[in-house]
């Protein structure tokens, strides 16, 4: 049996098509679009309700024949009893053939079901007539009628026409037999007056029952519709994040180190201040970008943590350090109170962001003179509690602050107090690393942001003394980028620094051209000219021997399997764009091994 385009998995829902028939269907008939995988449900639904129907028919039709044996005369039951076995075997026939969806049409099943239906109504009309004939001292009644219009109406889940017809069937064919028979008149017009109103309501009933049965089909057809829009939805949200994360960072990355090229060549004060308050406008475009693409990412399920133990104290530490000319700036005291020797289980970037929001609202909306973080065990977990000592909050205030783009003391919205999108972050985060946490503030008490992270083990480290930022970078660095303004922005920076300098615009011409041992650092881009991408060019190197050394991977891609890979491959990441003393630090860490005595290379 063909499969009908609208029930087939694969075929699109014609949503606006549904919406229509929606609003009209009281003749319990769809369009010819419709028709057929509405059929195809119902026979469906009735298909499930087989044992039921299979035990409840058969049983009754036992308890029947017992009774014949019990109380019909020997010569009435030797007639009945053969019939009724019979029965048995057609409503079992019944029962089979049309009870198989997908390999009978759903046409000829309706119509078997009926047929064994009228048959098993027909069955008892004859049986109460022959009981008529015999003059029996305890009369037959036509209540075992009513069972069997009851199945038709509602248990074996008919169409409304087929049980309709069905049913009105049976009665006239048992007030006929009651009339060949001879019956009163008195007991024909009775018997029809109660027969007829039970299959009027009956009949109301099954149109009732297709009703809802039509109804709950479009509702299933507009909710799987209604699904598979929302799916294609957030994969086109998918596919535009990534697009616009890794197309908007590139320029920003060139801008950037073009900046920082200017500010380190520059003398003329006045110029040199230009020069910065373009590299400060450059760096809250680049906080409201991450900010955008972050909700965004988080809110369509992006993002899966990445656990690891870690110790918390120097991580701490180094947040801290990034924010100490921005604290000072607005004169505020920040200050860390945290045992030494303690560790945690997390997704140490999740968490950062996370940190990292909670002290930059403490620090642009709190109003404080001092802020710190408090860290300490409550049973199992390690509490995280950025306290401020500012102006504080009420109660209708803090329910507000998570909110997208909602900032508190900032009418004018002047973007040196971001876009409001900080701790929206910090909630989605929280949920999404599912940490407990909480809010403490009052009018004029401060603030106090907490969340509650899984404990981990401790471990020593070795400490290895980094070179100054300032000292010349040397190494012999191939750089392999395939946009040409970054290409030159990161050339023009390296070369500044000290370092000798091979770009390269394809994965192929870097592959054909770089020698074993030439390198002191490969660094690339992500994505590439060609088939290959960055990850696997450097493991084409690798494999190679043209070049076993440290790699860097300076990329716009932010997802979770690029930087995956990249942890597998012992390739460090940095996300485009970054700053440039962020860069300058990574690249001096990967050079620095191969320098133990902090000379440049050669």
């Amino acid at each position: 049996m063909a499969s009908d385009p609208i029930t087939s998995p694969a075929a699109p829902i014609d949503e606006p098509a549904l919406l229509a028939q929606q609003r009209r269907f009281a003749g319990l008939r769809f369009s010819k679009q419709f028709e057929p995988a509405f059929q195809a449900y119902l026979h469906e639904k009735m298909c499930r309700r087989v044992w039921l129907v299979g035990f409840s028919s058969i049983g009754f039709m036992l308890i029947f024949i017992w009774i014949d044996f019990a109380y019909l005369p020997e010569y009435v039951h030797y007639y009945t009893v053969p019939v009724r076995l019979f029965m048995i075997l057609v409503v079992m026939f019944c029962l089979w053939y049309s009870n198989r969806p997908g390999r009978v049409p759903t046409r000829n099943a309706f119509i078997v079901a009926s047929v064994g239906l009228v048959c098993a109504g027909w069955m008892v009309a004859m049986i109460i007539g022959v009981s008529r004939l015999a003059q029996l001292s305890v009369p037959v009644t036509h209540d075992g009628l009513y069972l069997v219009l009851l199945s038709g109406f509602f248990l074996l889940g008919l169409p409304a026409r087929h049980a309709v017809v069905s049913c009105w069937a049976i009665v006239i064919g048992y007030l006929w037999g009651e009339y060949m028979v001879g019956s009163g008149r008195t007991l024909i017009i009775g018997n029809a007056l109660f027969l007829t109103c039970f299959t009027l309501i009956g009949s109301l009933g099954a149109y009732i029952y297709e009703y809802m049965m039509r109804s709950a089909f479009l509702n299933e057809r507009l909710l799987d519709a209604a699904r598979t829009r929302a799916e294609r939805e957030s994969q086109g949200k998918t596919r535009f994040l990534a697009t616009a994360s890794h197309d908007l960072r590139q320029p920003l990355h060139a801008m950037s180190l073009f900046i920082q090229h200017l500010d380190e060549r520059i003398s003329d004060p006045p110029v040199r201040l230009t020069v910065k308050r373009l590299a400060d406008s450059t760096h809250l475009l680049q906080a409201m970008l991450n900010s955008l693409l972050d909700i965004s990412r988080l809110s369509v399920g992006m993002v899966r943590p990445q656990l690891r133990e870690f110790n918390l104290y120097p991580w701490l530490q180094r947040i801290l350090g990034t924010l100490e000319v921005s604290a000072e700036e607005r004169g505020v005291v920040i200050d860390l109170e945290c045992p030494p020797r303690i560790a945690v289980t997390s997704d140490p970037l999740l968490l950062e962001r996370l940190v990292r929001n909670f002290l930059n609202n403490a620090l642009l909306h709190s109003e404080a003179t001092e802020v710190k973080i408090q860290v300490f065990r409550v049973e199992d977990r390690i509490r995280l509690a950025v306290v401020d000592n500012g102006r504080g909050m009420t109660e209708a205030e803090q329910d507000r602050i998570f909110e997208e783009f909602t900032q508190l003391r900032n009418p004018a919205r002047t973007l040196e107090k971001g876009v409001g999108l900080g701790l929206s972050i910090c909630r989605q985060l929280i949920h999404l690393l599912e940490y407990p946490s909480g809010l403490r503030s009052a009018p004029d008490e401060g603030a106090n942001f907490w969340i509650e992270v899984p404990t981990g083990d401790w471990v020593e480290t070795v400490v290895t003394p980094s070179r100054s930022l300032q000292e010349k970078l040397g190494g012999r660095i191939a750089l392999v980028e395939n946009d040409l303004i970054n290409q030159e922005a990161m050339e023009t920076l390296l070369r500044q620094w000290g370092c000798e300098i091979t770009s390269y615009s394809s994965a192929e011409e870097a592959l054909e051209n770089i020698e074993p041992e030439s390198l002191d650092l490969l660094i690339s881009d992500y994505r590439l000219e060609g088939a290959r991408d960055g990850i696997a060019l450097i493991r084409a190197l690798r494999a190679s021997h043209g070049h076993n050394g440290p790699a860097l991977l300076v990329t716009a891609d932010t997802s979770d399997e690029v930087n995956e890979q990249a942890r597998l491959s012992d390739i460090e990441v940095i996300n485009k764009p970054v700053l440039p003393a962020r860069l300058r630090r990574a690249i001096q860490q990967l050079l620095q091994p191969a320098q133990p005595d902090g000379g440049p290379r050669n």
